[in-house]
């Protein structure tokens, strides 16, 4: 068998989760030894796409008689990658609904964003696969831990905490300076994607206005750099509240680095209370824990969180994803 797995030259616009996704697939294809391709060729057998905008590529394919699958709500904080609009975690772009309805098979995080599916309208047979993550990038080796600090000149003594998102999600721009303000005696880095658009450059100087001086708004950075990142701080606050956030906070357990959110109705399976992170009611309370945490007199749930990311590897991941494959190339979801 051999997998296409799309991907769209996006010149000049940010790739971040997407692009940690898509190497996912591509790793999780080959510890199951399955061929993949970037590229249409003779002897695909399944075809596999991750954002609203490959469209076009999937209708040819589909006329070419492949089977298509895609995955949706993995990279929300990707512009290039998002199904939602900016914003929100309920209305969708109209190409990625399109999209979705014109695949064979949906594959999402869990099972709340599978009935957001459903209630918007897909028809199509969804599936839910949990994110995985490749546990030997996160391990702490000497040369990677030293990468985040070389590069934005953080001193060995700076306590930091790492959040991303995309610059046009003002809910959770405002509570990351929420919170930096409360903690100012800590170090944030925000790491945002935004398209290389006036309205998109526009929304991240504004993010930059009115800030805390303990709060840096980032561009997104290398893969390595971001790794590093997460290593070296305390915590990573998920904004999995507001937007879905399946990715970031299994590679923080994965890192072992304290991951914190808002309180919300119904959070990502993933996001476990006192298992796999701690929930807090607002900003400032969340800011009162990442104080304590950093004076090492706070409770954590760094082992139990890193035990989630371990069953969330690769090979696991690559053995249901070739299922999914099989059942597609065999013709099970026509």
């Amino acid at each position: 068998m051999k997998v296409f797995i799309y991907h769209k030259n996006t010149s000049g616009a940010d790739a971040f989760e997407g692009a940690r996704l898509r190497k996912t697939l591509k790793g999780a294809c080959e510890v199951v030894d399955i061929p993949w391709v970037d590229s249409p060729q003779e002897g695909v057998e399944v075809a596999h796409f991750l954002a609203p905008d490959d469209l076009s590529a999937l209708r040819s394919q589909k006329l070419a008689g492949v089977p298509c699958v895609v995955s949706a709500f993995y990279a929300e904080d990707d512009p290039n990658a998002a199904f939602l609009e900016p914003g929100s975690f309920f209305r969708f772009k109209k190409k990625g609904l399109q999209l979705l309805n014109e695949a064979d098979l949906v594959l999402v995080p869990d099972s709340r964003l599978a009935a957001l599916a459903q209630k918007a309208g897909v028809t199509t047979h969804i599936e839910i696969l949990e994110p995985a993550v490749r546990m030997n990038r996160f391990s702490k080796t000497a040369n990677e831990s030293k990468i985040f600090p070389r590069y934005f000149g953080v001193k060995p003594e700076v306590k930091t905490v790492v959040a991303t998102g995309s610059y046009t999600d003002a809910k959770t721009i405002n509570l990351i300076k929420k919170v930096a303000k409360a903690a100012p005696n800590l170090e944030f880095y925000f790491f945002g994607a935004c398209k290389k658009y006036d309205r998109f450059s526009l929304a991240k100087k504004l993010c930059r206005l009115r800030r805390s001086k303990n709060l840096h708004f980032k561009d997104i950075v290398q893969d390595d750099v971001y790794r590093s990142a997460l290593m070296n701080s305390s915590a990573y606050i998920s904004n999995d509240s507001m937007r879905p956030d399946p990715i970031a906070p299994i590679e923080a357990f994965a890192s072992k680095t304290q991951v914190v959110a808002l309180s919300a109705p119904s959070p990502s399976p993933a996001l476990i209370e006192g298992v796999s992170c701690y929930f807090f009611p607002s900003p400032e309370a969340m800011a009162n824990y990442l104080i304590s945490l950093n004076f090492g007199t706070a409770e954590t749930t760094i082992e139990s969180a890193y035990a989630i990311a371990k069953a969330h590897n690769l090979i696991s991941y690559g053995n249901k994803l070739k299922g999914y494959y099989e059942a597609l190339a065999s013709g099970e979801y026509r």
